[in-house]
């Protein structure tokens, strides 16, 4: 993505941020020349816990894979799961230049809790409980499509206890190699830059990381 888009789109997102207000979050991922991505800029990322420093989802990747943004140019209102399971309303926009290349991924998650809350007080208001039962039946029925990718800490933690990691205690080989095989399924290697950010998070040598980044990966072709 070329820097005069890159501006275009960034300058959109703080003018409909300001208007729409902190229940949307706005997410520019930036398609890199050698495969990989990063976010270029990031409005309201606290709803969902990202950064600068986070990933593409799981979804968007199969969305680029299935190169669905030859058929369609934007995906709206699927549900998204964010921290704590929080739930969102999503859509994505795909960023293409002149010749139908894809650039870019623009996401939109609307946190619609505030919203439910009030129709829900409103229904209590009517005292019709029935519906406000019916109301949280049907929004935990709602199947999200994608996992909004948390932070690096966050995703460790997810196979190693905060306390011990926080603890400084030494780390098992298979608890480092769990950890490393998680961040690799969630796209965090594919930002430059991460592997200093997870040896700091862990307590080890980059050269560490990146030994045991190569174990995983030796695995995976093995079991292909």
């Amino acid at each position: 993505m070329d820097n005069h888009l890159f501006q275009h789109y960034k300058n959109i997102m703080n003018y409909i941020g300001e208007i729409f207000g902190s229940h949307y979050e706005f997410v520019l991922h930036v398609l890199d020349p050698d495969g990989g991505s990063h976010i270029g800029h990031i409005v309201n990322g606290e709803l969902s816990g990202r950064s600068l420093n986070s990933s593409l989802t799981n979804y968007a990747k199969k969305l680029i894979e299935e190169k669905v943004y030859l058929k369609k140019d934007f995906i709206v209102n699927y549900v998204g799961e964010g921290p704590k399971g929080r739930k969102f309303r999503s859509s994505t926009m795909f960023i293409k230049d002149h010749e139908g290349q894809l650039q870019g991924l623009l996401c939109i998650n609307f946190d619609a809790d505030a919203y439910r809350k009030v129709a829900k007080d409103v229904l209590k208001l009517a005292n019709l409980s029935w519906d406000i039962a019916y109301m949280d039946k049907k929004t935990e029925q709602e199947q999200p499509v994608e996992k909004l990718t948390e932070n690096i800490q966050n995703i460790i933690y997810t196979q190693i206890d905060k306390d011990i990691l926080e603890s400084g205690a030494q780390l098992s080989p298979e608890q480092k190699k769990l950890a490393i095989s998680k961040l690799k399924e969630h796209g965090v290697f594919d930002i430059k830059g991460t592997i200093n950010d997870v040896a700091k998070v862990m307590g080890m040598a980059e050269s560490s990381v990146y030994r045991y980044l190569r174990i995983v990966s030796l695995n995976e072709n093995n079991n292909k």
